[in-house]
């Protein structure tokens, strides 16, 4: 055995070990459940440089997310609150939602009722205040003795001695509800919707609702507690769960369905053309390898692994094929030994794998740390898959030199003529014009579009479900939230209520200072009820009711704070809505006129607007500029690889082909009416790299030989096969980003030629 024949088995053996421990490394993942994420929003980058709204949007995304929403439905109201109770039960001892949920219960009722009481001469319904300051006290009078005399009235003795007029309960009654129609019965949210009762259960989730294992946990849990109900109950859901758990179902369907598709088509493409099975085992064998590094890294260096790198993991195949293609077509030449076929194609293997991982690691430049995660699944998973191609394949391949089907010969032989051919000249220019006509149309058309709204597919079923349980509840809850900062406590729920006079008659809105005034708010509400009401008509009420004169005031108490009502736990949502004293969230629902909403922020010092969904879509219009800006920087860093290899005129000749094909697809996708969006600007950054593949592979050749340009083929029809059956995705995001690369794909294919120096 010669030295070098030992070095190469030695290191066949090395590589052997590598891949036997990453193997290891993910049977144990699987074993143990793979960690898989499929929250569509940790794709996203974070770049809130103000840590107040940063801190606002975590707990909000937190609050949503961290809850469900279900409503349980039946023409008899008791059978209804029983199927709703049970259920509730039933999720609970499967330890899936905490205890209680966000309704109050009667005893938390009661505490929050002896809490306020102590300062109820500061606390007006926003009815009750509106009437004491358009001087109509005569209607809170009426309604007082209306209460007092009618059937069933909260009026008692000993409430009517501390307060006569009912201000109290008038208060707790005004308390913001969520929803209009909504009732509370017996710690129930209750709506009557013709002959149906539903009954809405508000529940906080006890897992991580993101994890897919708490997923099945919850909905295996779900699925058993609605077995158990009877058959004619009727049940909606609403909450981050089920849409994150429909998407990750479909994420992991299309990617196995793209995964097989992709398969399938490269096994018939490899015994179609080499009519053996040798190429077809070493070239899944080196798909397989490339996989398992691929999988082994991602889960080592980030822990979970998304299933958006799963989605787009399916088009490596496509990728890693195409080096053990460009290594067994030289099977239709004379090179019978492995070492003869290994050393022609290497260089071209080494260049175009550096081209590729420089294009897959511009991707993991992006802020968007599923597209870091994607790289780094891309950049092993190539690697594994050369190394395999260099390390193995010659101690393994036994294939027979063989001859190149005549048709396909002709077929290749006849491109590189007309590529090479001086007499093809005018012809060449002639497409290169009708092509840069079509692009020059396309492009008069381009339509940029980043709107995150559309770059998603929510399950239309649960959005219907979604839609019902808003028109049965009598509101819907708005993505956009308003931020309260203030020098003090007190000086955000002051600017709070300055902000819900704005809001007023326009949108509902929940905030802290609906449920504890300011201490300026609360003293001027005493002194309102003292001025218009205690002054001109308690005496005379006295006296109509044969009450005793009133004894000597009490001590007024010390100003309502929220860490009174807070401390009692009574209200759960009311912890979402403070992240800290001095930092609040304002809510809103069933927004009337949403234009309105950055009017009623403006000139409020501290109050700031925040729409989570335009902010998403303003970063990807951001990051689609730099996602250009990273496509000129991989064209630099492939430049010099080129020139190292073929010299400068032969790069630029090269990175031409690759920018013309990068070029003219936008604007081809145009003429299909497809927009220009992020997604389909990080698909050309990669397409840049494969196009620069293919001109590497035929820039190689210094003969023209038909089987390079076959072996071209076979990779541009693999690559087709995986990441151009991405636009068959339902996801939009996912289709832009696959019928970028199939049309820039196959354009790259018919420009590569012409990278070839000319003979």
């Amino acid at each position: 055995m010669t030295a070098a024949g030992g070095w190469a088995r030695g290191l066949a053996l090395a590589w052997l070990a590598v891949v036997l421990t990453a193997a290891l490394h993910v049977a144990s993942a699987v074993r143990h459940g793979l960690p898989v994420q499929s929250d569509l929003m940790a794709l996203l980058p974070r770049e809130d440089a103000d840590d107040a709204l940063g801190r606002a949007k975590d707990r909000m995304a937190e609050a949503l997310a961290g809850r469900v929403v279900l409503m349980v439905g039946h023409d008899r109201r008791d059978t209804a609150r029983t199927a709703a109770l049970d259920l509730r039960r039933h999720l609970e001892q499967a330890a899936v939602v905490r205890p209680g949920g966000d309704v109050p219960q009667a005893g938390a009722v009661a505490r929050l009722g002896a809490a306020y009481f102590p300062h109820r001469a500061g606390l007006l319904a926003e009815a009750d205040r509106q009437r004491l300051l358009e001087g109509r006290a005569d209607d809170v009078v009426r309604r007082a003795l209306a209460q007092i005399y009618g059937v069933g009235g909260p009026a008692d003795s000993r409430l009517l001695v501390r307060d006569p007029f009912l201000l109290f309960p008038a208060f707790l009654a005004g308390l913001p509800a969520p929803g209009n129609r909504l009732t509370l019965e017996d710690g129930l949210l209750v709506a009557a919707d013709g002959p149906t009762v539903w009954v809405m259960l508000p529940l906080a989730l006890a897992g991580e609702p993101y994890d897919l294992d708490f997923q099945r946990r919850f909905l295996d849990a779900f699925a058993a507690g609605r077995a158990l109900l009877p058959a004619d109950i009727r049940l909606l859901r609403l909450g981050a769960l089920f849409f994150a758990q429909a998407g990750a179902d479909q994420a992991l369907a299309e990617s196995t369905r793209i995964g097989l598709l992709s398969v399938v088509g490269i096994v018939a493409l490899v015994l179609l053309v080499f009519r053996t099975v040798g190429p077809l085992v070493l070239s899944v064998l080196a798909i397989a390898v490339g996989l398992v590094v691929a999988l082994s890294v991602a889960l080592t260096l980030f822990g979970t692994l998304h299933v958006a790198a799963q989605l787009f993991g399916a088009g490596l195949i496509g990728v890693a094929v195409d080096y053990a293609l460009l290594y067994f077509g030289q099977i239709f030449t004379p090179r019978a030994h492995p070492l003869q076929r290994l050393a022609q194609v290497r260089p071209a293997l080494l260049l175009a794998a550096a081209a590729a991982m420089i294009g897959y690691g511009a991707l993991g430049l992006s802020p968007f740390p599923g597209f870091r995660q994607v790289a780094v699944f891309s950049v092993a998973g190539l690697a594994g898959s050369l190394l395999t191609v260099l390390l193995w394949f010659p101690l393994l391949d036994a294939s027979r030199p063989r001859r190149l089907d005549p048709r396909l010969e002709r077929l290749a032989g006849a491109l590189w003529r007309w590529w090479q051919d001086d007499r093809r000249r005018w012809e060449r220019r002639l497409v290169g014009l009708g092509v840069l006509g079509l692009a020059a149309w396309g492009a008069a058309g381009l339509r940029v579009d980043d709107d995150i709204r559309r770059q998603q597919q929510l399950s239309p079923a649960l959005m219907a479900e979604q839609q019902e349980i808003q028109r049965l509840a009598g509101f819907a809850q708005d993505t956009r939230f308003f931020v309260v900062e203030g020098e003090s406590e007190q000086q955000v729920l002051e600017r709070e209520e300055a902000l819900g006079e704005r809001l007023a008659g326009h949108a509902g809105w929940q905030a802290m200072a609906r449920f504890v005034p300011s201490a300026r708010r609360q003293a001027d509400n005493a002194a309102l009820a003292e001025r218009t009401l205690n002054a001109p008509h308690l005496n005379g009420l006295r006296a109509r009711l044969g009450m005793p004169p009133p004894a000597d005031a009490a001590p007024a108490a010390a100003p309502l704070v929220p860490a009174d009502i807070l401390a009692l736990g009574a209200l759960p949502f009311l912890q979402a809505l403070e992240i800290a004293p001095t930092l609040h969230v304002v809510t809103l629902e069933s927004v009337a006129d949403a234009s309105l909403l950055p009017q009623a922020a403006q000139g409020l010092e501290g109050v700031r607007l925040v729409d989570p969904t335009a902010d998403v879509s303003r970063l990807l219009t951001a990051y689609r500029g730099r996602a250009l800006v990273q496509l000129g920087l991989t064209a630099l860093l492939i430049l010099p690889l080129l020139a190292w290899r073929h010299g400068w005129p032969g790069a630029a000749r090269e990175l031409a082909q690759a920018l013309a094909a990068v070029a003219a697809t936008p604007a081809l996708l145009a003429l299909a009416g497809l927009p220009f969006s992020f997604f389909a600007a990080m698909a050309l950054v990669l397409l840049l790299s494969l196009a620069t593949d293919y001109a590497v592979f035929c820039a190689e050749d210094r003969d023209g030989d038909p089987v390079t340009l076959v072996s071209v083929w076979l990779a541009m029809a693999s690559t087709l096969l995986s990441f151009g059956l991405l636009a068959l995705s339902a996801v939009p995001a996912v289709r832009a980003f696959g019928a970028t690369m199939l049309v820039g794909v196959a354009l790259a294919f018919a420009l590569a030629p012409w990278a070839a120096k000319r003979r």
